[in-house]
């Protein structure tokens, strides 16, 4: 997995916090964590349009 995703939408990181925040999925990314769905909906919340990723990740969801 590319690390982050190419977004599909720009990444918005205006606010220290998303800069945090993504600096903590970069570190997730690279202990190893295994759940590559979940990682790339979490990096998905950065971006301007989250509401798309968000929608797919449940509609995945609920065909399992």
């Amino acid at each position: 997995m590319e690390i982050p995703p190419k977004p599909k939408t720009p990444y918005v990181l205006d606010k220290e916090q998303d800069k945090r925040i993504m600096e903590k999925f970069n570190k997730l990314a690279e202990q190893g964590f295994e759940n590559e769905k979940l990682l790339r909906l979490l990096y998905s919340q950065l971006e301007t349009d989250w509401r798309t990723p968000l929608e797919e990740f449940i509609d995945e969801l609920l065909k399992e």
